[in-house]
């Protein structure tokens, strides 16, 4: 059974899976190009996390291992769903980076619950990937936000909703 300190840490981990496929979606709808870079940027962000996420398991015993990736992969399916059900819909720019501040927002306070928890558990390996992950988080939070004002610049507020 998974402590507090490692179900959050799965379900970081499976936020930054997500973060990943969730960019591609939006940018496939985003009609603005400097805002895709940032996609772009924010899903390296998200590969890197799961890179570091996956270094520190390996360093877990077998049995605690394959608990938390089976963890991860319920999350990540969880996640998956929900941004299924939202873009299946003929998701427009505006919507797509809504959804992204809502996830931004989700990895925000998760990665905030598992620096919490770790710095209580004095797991500092733990402590240092969530140092490392919260600010990187936060400005993509606020990257979503930056994005879903410029694409309500440039679009027409009378135009019929796109899609």
């Amino acid at each position: 059974m998974l402590s507090e300190l490692q179900e959050k840490l799965a379900e970081a981990h499976a936020l930054a899976i997500a973060a990943a496929a969730v960019t591609t979606l939006v940018a496939d709808v985003t009609p603005d190009r400097e805002l895709r870079l940032e996609l772009e940027r924010m899903r390296r962000d998200a590969d890197e996390t799961r890179a570091r996420c996956l270094r520190l398991q390996r360093g877990f015993e077998r049995e605690l291992a394959n608990e938390l990736l089976a963890h991860v992969n319920s999350t990540k399916e969880k996640a998956g769903d929900l941004a299924g059900a939202w873009f299946k819909a003929g998701t427009g720019p505006l919507a797509a980076w809504s959804f992204l501040a809502m996830g931004e927002a989700g990895e925000v306070a998760t990665w905030m619950g598992v620096r919490a928890l770790a710095a209580k558990a004095e797991d500092m390996p733990i402590v240092a990937l969530a140092t490392w992950a919260l600010p990187i988080q936060r400005a993509h939070y606020e990257t979503a936000l930056s994005g879903t004002v410029r694409l309500s610049e440039l679009a027409e507020p009378a135009r019929a909703r796109w899609g």
